[in-house]
């Protein structure tokens, strides 16, 4: 269960993802703790994006099933204020040769 103020933050990343025509995929594997709560959908690329509230902490089987994911190959994304969504999002935003 999200807190009420990392909700805020999910729900920003939501809103800017859908305002720049981006899929945002809430992320729930039963099967398997610790996975980022948002899979992006964004200009050829997939993007797993971690929520937490403002100066919040990964978990350490968030911190294992993100180097899991990283070891992979996937990029993984840490969020907790709206201007690390902001920043998120111009990363997306960004040709790959940039």
């Amino acid at each position: 269960m999200t807190s009420p103020r990392e909700r805020v933050i999910e729900d920003y990343l939501l809103a800017q993802c859908r305002a720049h025509g981006f899929l945002c995929l809430k992320f729930v594997s039963p099967a398997r703790g610790g996975v980022p709560d948002r899979i992006v959908v964004a200009l050829g690329r997939v993007v797993f994006v971690e929520v937490k509230r403002p100066g919040g902490r990964l978990r350490k089987l968030q911190q294992l099933m993100h180097a899991k994911l990283r070891c992979h190959g996937a990029e993984v994304h840490v969020v907790d204020d709206m201007p690390g969504v902001d920043t998120f999002i111009a990363h997306l935003l960004q040709s790959p040769s940039d």
